[in-house]
This record gives C-alpha cells, sequence and structure tokens, in this order.
C-alpha cells in the first residue's frame, strides 16, 4: 500500500510580525487528506512554536524522508516568506528566497530555511523514487510595491541583518548546502521540478543514467509578488490554501497538477489580480501519488477576461480563427477571438455553458487550426501509395504537396518505407503490409511535424529574440564551432562524455520567464534541463541549476571514431508563464503507443503550428501584434573524434 507522508508547518505566533490565517491553512489542508488520502497517511503537524528552523528540518529529513518508491512526502507551509539581493549565480532574478520559521525573528535568532537547503533536502527523498511535493503559501519582501488588498495581510518580512544565506558571497564560508542544486524557490517562482530525464542524446546530463527525480513546487506567488491573507468564508485564510484546497475538492487528489494550477491560479487571481501562483513540475501527474493521468496539453478555463485556452502565441498560434474541441462525448468546440503570447481568448460556438462549468478545468485539443501541414510526397508502387494517402487524410499535420516541411516516404516492393526530410538522425526503415503499418507511418510523420513545429519556432518581431541568448561553456572535453555555426563538442582522447554549463541571457530590461527545450536529433524535445522560471535584467538563468551538462551518444549508437549526435538548445521567453506541456514530446520510437490522428483526438504533444511560409495565406485572418515573447538557440553537436 503506498502511504502518504504529511508534514504541515502553519506559523501565526511571528514577533513583531504576526500572521492570522497560516494555521487555519494547514489544520485544513490536513483535514482534506485526512479525508480523501486514504487510510495510508502519516501526518506530522508543527504550528508556531512548534515550528522551529531544527523541528522543520528534522520533519523533512525524519518524517517525509520514512517514504520509499510509490510513496508520497507532502511539504505543506504557510507563513511568512523573505528574500534578500544576492550575486549567486544561481539565483537567475538576483533576489534569493528563504522560508522564516518560528525562531527566526528574535534578534540574533536561528537562521532562515534557505530555498537551496530545502530543496536539496526535498529532491533527495525524490531521488528515492517517492513522490514529493511542496505546497508553499508564504511571499518574499520583493513585492513591497504591489498593494495588497483592502483587509489582506501580506506574507513576507523584509531580510534581518543577522540572516545569512550560502549564495551572498559574504558567507560562502557557511554553506550549508554543499553547492547543491534546488528546485524550490520558498514561495515563489520556484526551479524545475517532477521526474526529469530528457528522453535523447542529452541523457539528463548525468554521467551514468537519467535526471534524477525532482520535487514538485506549487507556489503561492511570484518571487517578485507578495502572497495574502484575509477573511475568507468567515476565517482568515491564505488566498493560495484557499483556491489549492477548493480546487482540490472540486477535482479530487488524482486530479493532474496541471488543472489543479490552472484553477486554484484564477481563483487567487480573482482575490487580488497581481498575486500569481506558480507550479514546477509535470502538469500531467497526479497529485497525491504523481501518477500519470491521460489528457490534453491545452486546458480551457473562465477568468475574469471570459474563457481562455493556454496556447498563445508562443505555442506557435498565431492569429484568430482557429478552434479547439472540448474532450468528451458531445464535441464541444470554441473560437479563438484574441491571441495573447501566452494564452488565447476564446468564445463558445452553437453552445451555452452552464453556470457550474465556470469553475471547472475542461481539457480541449486544437481541432480547425490555421497552419501549414506537412508537405508528404509519397513514391512506391500503386497499391501502397493508395493505402498511405489514405492513412495522411486522417491526420491533421500531413498533406500530400503543398509548401509545408518537405518529407517523403519510399515504399519498396518488400513491405518497408523509409522516412526522410526531417532534421534528425535517419530512421530505420518501418513495415509497410497493412493498413495498420500505414498509420503507424503516419503517426511517424506527425511526430517529425511536431518536432519541426517546436524547434523553426519564432516570433515575427525580432525584438525581444535579439536580446536573449544561450551559450555553452566547456567544462570537459573540446569544444569549437563548426562552419554552419554550430558548437562542436568532442569527445576526450579517453572516450570521456563532453562536459558544458548552458546559460539563457536576458539583456533586456525586462524580467522575463524562460523555459530551455533540449531537442534531440531523436526528434525528442524535452525543458528538463530548465523548466521555466523567471529571470532578472540582465541576468542569466542557469541549465541544471549551475550543475555539468553531460552530452553524450543516445542508446544505441556505439561510441566508436566518427560517431556524432545533434541536439538544438532552444529558449523561449515571455512575460508571464507559459504552459510548458506542449513542448514536450518524448523521442520518436516505433515501438512507442501510436499517436493520435483525426481532428478531434488528443494532441498528445507538440505546437499547433508555425507562421506559414511568405505569400501563403494564412485562415483566419492575419497575425497583428505578435506579443512580447521571442526565442534563442544553439546547436550542438557532440562527436566522438
Amino acid at each position: 500500500m503506498r502511504t502518504v507522508y504529511a508534514l504541515f508547518v502553519g506559523i501565526d505566533d511571528y514577533r513583531g510580525a504576526p500572521l492570522r490565517g497560516c494555521v487555519n491553512d494547514v489544520r485544513e489542508a490536513e483535514d482534506w487528506l485526512r479525508r480523501y488520502g486514504g487510510p495510508a497517511t502519516d501526518v506530522r503537524t508543527l504550528h508556531d512554536a512548534q515550528a522551529t528552523r531544527a523541528a522543520v528540518v528534522r520533519g523533512v529529513e525524519e518524517h517525509l524522508g520514512q517514504g520509499g518508491p510509490g510513496d508520497t512526502a507532502l511539504l505543506w507551509f504557510s507563513g511568512h516568506g523573505s528574500e534578500r539581493p544576492t550575486d549567486d549565480p544561481r539565483e537567475a532574478t538576483g533576489m534569493c528566497q528563504a522560508l522564516v520559521c518560528h525562531d527566526s525573528l528574535d534578534a540574533g535568532g536561528r537562521p532562515l530555511l534557505q530555498d537551496t537547503e530545502l530543496g536539496a533536502l526535498l529532491d533527495a527523498i525524490a531521488g528515492r523514487g517517492v513522490h514529493v511535493v511542496a505546497v508553499l503559501d508564504c511571499c518574499h519582501a520583493g513585492g513591497a510595491t504591489r498593494g495588497a488588498p483592502a483587509g489582506a495581510t501580506a506574507r513576507g518580512v523584509e531580510w534581518r541583518p543577522w540572516w545569512r544565506t550560502s549564495g551572498h558571497p559574504e558567507d560562502a564560508a557557511a554553506r550549508t548546502d554543499g553547492g547543491a542544486a534546488s528546485a524550490d524557490r520558498s514561495g515563489g517562482s520556484g526551479g524545475p521540478g517532477g521526474p526529469g530525464g530528457s528522453g535523447g542524446s542529452r541523457d539528463g546530463g548525468a554521467p551514468d543514467g537519467p535526471e534524477p527525480r525532482r520535487h514538485v513546487l506549487l507556489a503561492a506567488c511570484r518571487p517578485q509578488e507578495r502572497a495574502h491573507e484575509a477573511e475568507l468564508d468567515g476565517r482568515v485564510r491564505g488566498f493560495f490554501s484557499h483556491a489549492l484546497l477548493h480546487a482540490l475538492r472540486r477535482l479530487g487528489p488524482t486530479a493532474a497538477y496541471g488543472p489543479l494550477h490552472a484553477l486554484a491560479e484564477e481563483r487567487v487571481r480573482s482575490l487580488h489580480p497581481l498575486q500569481h501562483p506558480g507550479l514546477r513540475g509535470p502538469h500531467d501527474r497526479s497529485f497525491l501519488h504523481g501518477d500519470i493521468v491521460p489528457g490534453s496539453p491545452f486546458l480551457l478555463r473562465h477568468t475574469a477576461s471570459g474563457w481562455e485556452v493556454d496556447c498563445g502565441y508562443a505555442h506557435g498560434l498565431r492569429a484568430a480563427g482557429a478552434e479547439f474541441t472540448l474532450l468528451g462525448e458531445d464535441r464541444r468546440r470554441v473560437a479563438v477571438t484574441a491571441v495573447r503570447p501566452e494564452s488565447a481568448l476564446v468564445e463558445p460556438v452553437d453552445w451555452r455553458p452552464l453556470p457550474a462549468e465556470r469553475d471547472r478545468v475542461h481539457p480541449v485539443t486544437p481541432s480547425a487550426l490555421a497552419f501549414p501541414p506537412a508537405a508528404v510526397t509519397v513514391l512506391g508502387p500503386p497499391g501502397t501509395v493508395r493505402m498511405v494517402s489514405e492513412a495522411l487524410a486522417g491526420a491533421p499535420l500531413l498533406a500530400e504537396g503543398g509548401d509545408g516541411l518537405p518529407l517523403r516516404v519510399e515504399a519498396g516492393g518488400d513491405g518497408w518505407a523509409r522516412v526522410s526530410g526531417g532534421d534528425g538522425h535517419p530512421l530505420a526503415p518501418l513495415p509497410l503490409r497493412t493498413p495498420a503499418d500505414a498509420g503507424r507511418l503516419a503517426d511517424c510523420l506527425t511526430h517529425i511535424t511536431r518536432w519541426h513545429h517546436i524547434r523553426d519556432l519564432a516570433n515575427p518581431d525580432p525584438w525581444l529574440s535579439s536580446l536573449v541568448r544561450v551559450t555553452a561553456e566547456p567544462l570537459v572535453g573540446t569544444v569549437g564551432r563548426a562552419a554552419g555555426g554550430e558548437t562542436v563538442c568532442a569527445y576526450t582522447d579517453d572516450l570521456r562524455e563532453p562536459q558544458v554549463r548552458v546559460r539563457i541571457h536576458n539583456d533586456s530590461p525586462l524580467e522575463l520567464w524562460c523555459v530551455l527545450l533540449d531537442l534531440t536529433d531523436s526528434y525528442g524535445s524535452s525543458p528538463s534541463l530548465y523548466e521555466g522560471d523567471f529571470i532578472g535584467p540582465g541576468r542569466a538563468g542557469l541549465a541544471r541549476h549551475g550543475e555539468p551538462v553531460w552530452l553524450r551518444l543516445p542508446p544505441g549508437r556505439a561510441v566508436v571514431r566518427g560517431a556524432s549526435t545533434r541536439d538544438w538548445l532552444k529558449a523561449i521567453v515571455a512575460e508571464n508563464e507559459l504552459n510548458t506541456a506542449p513542448f514536450r514530446l518524448p523521442p520518436w520510437s516505433a515501438a512507442a503507443p501510436g499517436a493520435a490522428r483525426g481532428a478531434t483526438a488528443p494532441a498528445g504533444g507538440g505546437l499547433l503550428r508555425l507562421a506559414p511560409p511568405r505569400g501563403s495565406r494564412d485562415a483566419g485572418g492575419p497575425a497583428h501584434a505578435v506579443g512580447r515573447w521571442g526565442t534563442a538557440m544553439i546547436g550542438l553537436r557532440t562527436v566522438v573524434p
């Protein structure tokens, strides 16, 4: 039986800076867990004076640390957070954050529980196969310029002189985390979370296995914001805890993180539009146990602006007129009326939502879209060509002819077909004897098309793209530049894999949210190197929190002289957070389950489309203002000299 180990920490009794709703938060969260968590729950609570720094650390290490493979560790913290400027290069915003424990505010009291230390503790537990989730309802002092709603209290305190951080130069000797990378920002945006592994030639950045599993973070606000509490439903509550528990009651403990976050975020923003909850981790895994929850990467919800789908310019959507279909038996549709960088406003088509549907999150899939499908040429015996053509007719991303991505299928008389035209590693021949084989061939072509949509995504307005850079600095092995501009990383003479340090540079005057995708020549795409975080003006974000990025040949390619593989590291930046689920695409495998085909099937992954080639028509009207978002990309070739 899978056990849920939970640690609920609520602190109202702060000397000189009291709060009123934190203990209420964790008591209500504990009540929810005991009702819905099942019989195998093991709960520990720390309220007010019990929640010293030592007690919280001990609770994480000893209580949550009991979990084994298949178990869940849940940390729920409601209290104060704080932050201060830092020169630590791991902190892309230029601020370091921490939780304020009960004994931290007394003059000369205990130090804060720093983000890097807490993140390392939680990730150590996750590395043992435990599903670890942290809910942090606190804020940072960096949001002092933002006004609180009437009657609300901010959950943040100014930095005290006796607090030290491992990231500040003067405290380098006092590091407590051994330089471990953090997946947490203690109540702000947080770093990458969830199970890792890029699934391509970049094998998670470690020499002997996939990226270690990390914890999932549900945070009350962004780094530069404050979290708030006020009287809600007759009791003082934290906006975020109140909203998240409402979503959990509405959707249940097996709900995926994506819908939970979407519903909770909108409820928080209805209370205070300048508090934006954050999710760091997989959108498609369940809250309590981390099980994969099948569904679409796109969600429909009702917001203060109207009905909204979390797909925008930065996902490849270019103009109004596109449609999404709700997953369900009635196949209801919504049409795009306006496109923003991170989302699109939509209106129902020939149906009227019920009032209760405004308090739900609906998975949707792209249906009637304006995009140029890949142009597939099929060569071979007439009967085989006809069979492939019938399969292509059911794949909305594919067409025979046209001016889209040129792909080619050569079918021989031996029952096998070769696919070419993509920029990835040459694929092994696929069987082509039956209609089912032809459908699988269409799956392969669709997968390649989706991968190219991600890799070639670009804003027609180059302003922000010109102010973002991705660099790779050599650590092990040699790094050079090829004639075509690719960065070439070579194995050492004794066949050790090359290592680089990857940075995403924000040379703009804006604070930008960024995700870094690793697109492999196995036709995979993963954000595991930098799953999404804010980067301050003139600063840089570090892939893998500054740990080395290992480059290696993917499984199945022998490490012999002349062997090579390619990666494209693509940064996508915007002023607001983006839905990263569509950017995830596993490497193509003939043995993997088939991709969905048909106009109303789940999208599964990949982007909607690119801007059409010059001179072509754009159904739904031209794209006007494309919004503030941009991209930057470098190509890496890993070679065995």
